[in-house]
């Protein structure tokens, strides 16, 4: 005769209790997402505006530092996770915090690519009041990803060489230690 292992009531609550949080967050979550997206492309291309106050050297001088900046400063802390003695969990906190780093670009991105009325409004501010702004926005983007690949690769090889370099002074060191005790043995041995 076998025996069934009874589930504890509480247990049975739990997890019904998880469930409605996990329900209620993410109702919470899209409505959110809805919320924000009615709101923030305007209040975004109002702060543009407000920094540009529509002058196109402004413009473009604004559009290059939140591209290049914006791109650049979150490729680099996301690359931290690459790292071998980072644990899963801060993986994800370090990708987390890379993502809310590039909020500026990712409002500027809602706004240039959005469909949403809020999203035509700010392409409308951002087109009138700061002329170039999104374009060199996009053209700083691409070029700190070019300048970050430049930079890993730049590492990676840089990283190879020292490794090579260890590799070779250890080599190194064993053919004096070799030629030491050749020469202590020589010197110890009598002619005959």
């Amino acid at each position: 005769m076998t025996e069934q292992v009874q589930v504890p009531a509480q247990k049975k609550r739990n997890t019904g209790v998880k469930i409605v949080l996990i329900l209620v967050a993410v109702l919470v979550a899209v409505a959110a997402y809805f919320i924000l997206g009615a709101i923030l492309p305007r209040w975004w291309a109002d702060v543009i505006a407000g920094q540009v106050r529509r002058d196109l050297g402004a413009s473009v001088l604004v559009g290059m530092f939140y591209g290049f900046v914006f791109t650049f400063m979150p490729l680099l802390v996301a690359w931290q996770a690459t790292r071998k003695p980072v644990s899963w969990p801060w993986k994800i906190v370090i990708v987390l915090v890379a993502v809310a780093i590039s909020t500026p670009n990712l409002l500027t991105a809602g706004i240039a690519f959005g469909s949403t009325e809020s999203a035509h409004a700010g392409q409308r501010t951002l087109s009138v009041d700061a002329g170039f702004f999104t374009t060199w926005t996009a053209i700083s983007a691409v070029a700190a990803v070019i300048v970050f690949i430049a930079m890993t690769i730049l590492w990676a090889l840089w990283r190879r060489r020292g490794k090579q370099m260890k590799v070779l002074r250890q080599a190194e060191n064993q053919r004096v230690k070799a030629a030491k005790s050749t020469a202590a043995e020589t010197q110890t041995t009598p002619n005959a």
